[in-house]
C-alpha cells in the first residue's frame, strides 16, 4: 500500500503550514463560524485518505465521528494522515495533523494540544463530546510516538 500524501499535499519533509502560520491564520479569523470555515477550507485541501485505511484497526476509538487516523515513523519522524465522516471534525484535524506531522517522539510527547487550542481561543468553542474526541486523536498518536 503506498504511503498516504504529505497532509497538506507536499512531500513528507516539507510542512506547508506551519503552527506558526496556522496560529496566525486562526488569530485573525473573527469568531467560531470564521475559525470553522478556515478549518473547513484546510480539511478540503487534504489529499485523500485511502479507502484501504478505513477499517477497525486505523479507526480512533473516544470519538463521537468515525475517525481513522494513519501514523508512521520514518528517519525518526512520525508522519500522519486521518480523516472523519464529519467535516468539522475534519477540519479540526488539520489543527492536529500540523501540530504533529514530521515531528519526532520527543516533539510530540512535549507538545501540549490543548494548551494550543486555548492560545488560539478554539478551546472554549468545542463541544464536550468535540474536545474528547480530540483528546481521544492526541492520546493514540502520543502512544504510538512512545512504540
Amino acid at each position: 500500500m503506498p504511503l498516504p500524501a504529505h497532509p497538506f499535499g507536499k512531500s513528507s519533509n516539507e510542512h506547508t503550514i506551519s503552527l506558526a502560520d496556522l496560529s496566525e491564520r486562526l488569530s485573525h479569523a473573527q469568531g467560531w463560524e470564521a475559525k470553522n470555515r478556515l478549518l473547513v477550507q484546510l480539511a478540503r485541501e487534504l489529499p485523500e485518505f485511502s479507502a484501504e485505511l478505513r477499517d477497525t484497526e486505523h479507526r480512533v476509538s473516544g470519538c463521537e465521528s468515525q475517525v481513522w487516523l494513519w501514523l508512521e515513523c520514518q528517519d525518526d519522524r512520525f508522519l500522519l494522515a486521518a480523516d472523519s465522516d464529519s467535516k468539522i471534525i475534519k477540519g479540526l484535524l488539520t489543527l492536529i495533523l500540523a501540530a504533529y506531522h514530521g515531528q519526532t517522539a520527543a516533539e510530540i510527547q512535549n507538545f501540549d494540544f490543548t494548551a494550543w487550542l486555548t492560545e488560539l481561543g478554539l478551546q472554549r468553542f468545542l463541544s464536550a463530546s468535540r474536545g474528547n474526541g480530540l483528546k481521544a486523536i492526541v492520546a493514540q498518536i502520543k502512544q504510538q510516538a512512545t512504540l
